[in-house]
């Protein structure tokens, strides 16, 4: 089989594994973000994005690859996910970036009183018979209302038309359901019957039928799950959590049963087989000491058919016997990769898959089934036959005894002895690192660093004591883990306890900023990339964000801690508090579009580093958001930390 000549370019000019690496080869947004196979399997859909970060949506006949149509997103639109509808129909989902105060030209103006940036997400639909695209609404004349919808498509019993869950066109502004024409945009409210205004989503079957309603009570943190019978609802359970936060459903099986993503008694994430008519549950699938990622959905039946877990790499199973065994072909179909199933055609005769080798960041194939696979097209091509270095889980000690698990990335041609180190932390923080291909982590190491990536206690993944150990404990406990990993490295000989730096983004940031300031000799430099500088200055801007009792206050409040009790120990560990201890060099990064993080965070630790006689240098990138969406900014950050590392760590010779 050959590989599709439509997109052939982005496979022929790559570099040979000798030659230097250039930052854009790792900055640049992925060329395929997201790839969907049509419900015949004839073509698939693209998102891509060329170097200078501009989107499109490719469609591709995978019959006669010369037939090709190209779709621009336009504007300042970033392109974030696409999917069929139909055979004829493509969507997609974009984001846009603007002032709580602005109003855009189609007449959007956010009313939910939030001060700063707002993230706008906008589903749309691309008819490829007409070639029209059409930017859908729950409500075109009130486009507030649209904030946070969701399309639903295929519906498998109501051609031309999609289901949007999104908020009612009033001032309690609860969620609805709305039937939606895909080709024109018209909506239609099709609430089932017992919506309220704590009605919080759906989950709809591919007939486009409600089958559960979520309700959540802000105040009282109680949620309750309804099934629905003949239109009618029925309480199937409730519960309270400390967010408010129903059980997660994310589908059914073919015979009905609900599925719940949920804690078993050890605390790790299960798959529940749910049943409708008494609430019972049973275990569906568990993996002994790790947590379930989630459910793996039919692309056009949305039942579900399979789970999802992460141990060292990202794992599947299929509980139907014909997918599995796809899934157990892909070791011999693409050999030494780690690789899983993204879809399939409604006939289950074409799939499509994605699979790394190594830190070529990642590729997607067409595999028929009985036939051979047929590379599609790369998501960094130009990364894709050279050698960036080599990437491995390991463990370490923390100075309890604890063992916390890490990634390290090593550089390629290079003695893993005495390295310079680079201490990348991730975000959340209660999220976590994976083994799969990182755009940071192998950029640093093709520049000579051994990159550390510790799954602190805090991290999620681990169970559901792990993350909470980290409750409350920024700048303390998930400190000294990100501090333990770097001495454990010296230890074992990889490390030079002289070259170190710490960098991360969003509580990376923080962490960063954290270590040059309550460690301030253990670092020789820290760059912090959208990071949080003051802790009590961002419990106020959440306070002031969100109604009081909001489920987002809880979470930030057992997260950082309660911003009156404790602000005295939450003042303790902010950086903006502690500039006087600084030693180190100091790159502060932010974009001026982040709706997360409020760009002020570091604008003022800029200001206090500079009155403390500090070094410091502080960059905004412009029009960027808080994860980095484009292009040339994500470049231009990739060559600042590129200057400020070689500045102050003598980078590794091959």
């Amino acid at each position: 089989m050959r590989i599709l000549a439509a997109i052939a370019f982005w496979l022929l000019a790559l570099p040979a594994a000798a030659q230097t690496i250039p930052v854009e080869a790792f900055g640049r947004l992925p060329a395929v973000a997201d790839v969907a196979l049509s419900p015949d399997g004839r073509r698939v859909a693209i998102a891509s994005s060329n170097v200078a970060g501009e989107g499109s949506v490719i469609i591709v006949d995978l019959e006669n690859a010369a037939q090709r149509q190209t779709y621009g997103v336009g504007g300042d639109m970033k392109l974030r996910g696409i999917g069929w509808a139909d055979n004829e129909r493509v969507t997609y989902v974009v984001s846009q970036a603007f002032h709580a105060n602005s109003v855009l030209p189609d007449g959007f103006r956010w009313r939910g009183g939030s001060p700063g940036r707002v993230e706008y997400m906008r589903n749309g639909v691309i008819n490829l018979n007409t070639g029209r695209a059409v930017i859908l609404s729950t409500n075109p004349e009130n486009a507030w209302a649209d904030y946070g919808s969701q399309l639903i498509a295929p519906i498998s019993s109501d051609p031309g038309y999609g289901r949007m869950i999104g908020r009612a066109a009033n001032e309690s502004a609860h969620i609805v359901l709305f039937r939606v024409a895909l080709d024109s945009g018209r909506v239609a409210q099709d609430a089932p019957n017992g919506f309220n205004a704590d009605t919080v989503d759906y989950l709809v079957d591919h007939r486009g039928d409600a089958i559960a309603r979520f309700d959540s009570n802000r105040v009282s943190n109680r949620w309750r799950v309804f099934t629905y019978e003949n239109e009618q609802p029925r309480l199937l359970f409730e519960g309270v959590s400390e967010y408010g936060q129903p059980v997660s459903l994310p589908g059914e099986l073919p015979d009905g049963r609900l599925v719940a993503l949920d804690t078993n008694e050890a605390g790790f994430y299960t798959l529940y087989a749910i049943d409708r008519a008494d609430g019972e549950a049973r275990v569906l699938f568990e993996r002994p000491n790790a947590e379930v990622d989630g459910a793996i959905l039919d692309p056009w039946s949305r039942q579900v058919v399979g789970a999802t877990w992460t141990q060292t790499e990202s794992q599947q199973h299929y509980f139907e016997p014909a997918l599995q065994q796809v899934h157990e072909s892909l070791p011999t179909l693409i050999p030494d990769s780690v690789a899983g199933i993204v879809s399939w055609s409604q006939d289950r005769r074409r799939f499509l898959i994605y699979a790394e080798r190594g830190l070529d960041g990642g590729a997607y194939y067409i595999y028929d089934v009985g036939g051979q696979v047929r590379m599609l097209a790369a998501r960094y091509p130009e990364l894709a036959r050279v050698n960036s270095g080599q990437r491995q889980s390991i463990t370490y000690r923390a100075r309890d005894g604890h063992s916390i698990p890490a990634y390290l990335t090593l550089p390629a041609n290079v003695d893993p002895q005495n390295l310079p180190v680079v201490v990348l932390v991730h975000g959340g923080p209660h999220a976590r690192d994976t083994m799969d291909f990182d755009w940071w982590a192998t950029f640093l190491a093709s520049r000579g660093y051994a990159v550390l990536q510790p799954n602190f206690r805090g991290s999620s993944g681990y169970g559901q004591a792990y993350e909470d150990a980290g409750r409350r404990q920024w700048g303390r406990l998930m400190q000294t883990d990100v501090e333990d990993g770097a001495a454990a490295l010296v230890r074992a000989g990889i490390g030079d306890a002289n070259r170190m730096c710490i960098v991360g983004g969003s509580y990376g940031g923080y962490a960063a900023l954290a270590g040059a300031t309550l460690t301030p000799t253990r670092y020789r430099c820290a760059v912090s990339v959208a990071g949080v500088s003051d802790l009590n200055q961002m419990l106020d801007d959440i306070t002031r964000r969100f109604r009081s009792g909001a489920s987002v206050i809880d979470w930030w409040t057992d997260s950082i801690g309660d911003r009156v009790e404790d602000r005295e120990s939450i003042r303790a560990v902010s950086p903006i508090n502690l500039v006087d201890q600084v030693q180190a060099p100091i790159l502060l990064i932010h974009g001026t579009d982040d709706t997360v993080v409020p760009i002020d965070h570091s604008r003022r630790m800029d200001r206090a580093l500079r009155a403390a006689g500090k070094n410091v240098r502080f960059v905004e990138l412009r029009g960027d958001d808080h994860w980095l969406s484009d292009a040339p900014t994500r470049i231009q950050m990739l060559r600042e930390i590129e200057t400020f590392l070689a500045q102050n760590l003598a980078p590794a010779a091959p």
